[in-house]
């Protein structure tokens, strides 16, 4: 039962680690709008930031670790993602140029 536990809390990390990733994105997102946006973008972010930090303080050590490392990994797989995307659209744009 500790091992499903573990995963889930790994899991949960994951999911949490997406919405903090996608309210942070909001800022970019609602750049153009953010005099009027702002409280709505600052209010995501502070809510997920709020979640994870809360549901961390509360899970026992062994499921607060595996939590953590939800969250790392999920974050270093999305950011290893930024540089492979600059390459996918280099090439592509050497594709059309050889059209």
């Amino acid at each position: 039962m500790t091992l499903l536990l573990q995963i889930a809390a790994f899991a949960l990390g994951s999911y949490l680690s997406i919405r903090m990733i996608v309210a942070l994105h909001g800022i970019a997102d609602l750049w153009f709008i953010i005099d009027k946006a702002w409280p709505r973008v600052l209010a995501g972010v502070l809510a997920w930031g709020a979640t994870t930090a809360v549901i961390a303080w509360m899970l026992d050590r062994p499921y607060q670790s595996a939590f953590v490392w939800g969250l790392l990994t999920y974050l270093v797989f999305y950011l290893s993602l930024l540089p492979l995307a600059r390459l996918y659209f280099a090439a592509r744009r050497t594709d059309r140029d050889s059209d």
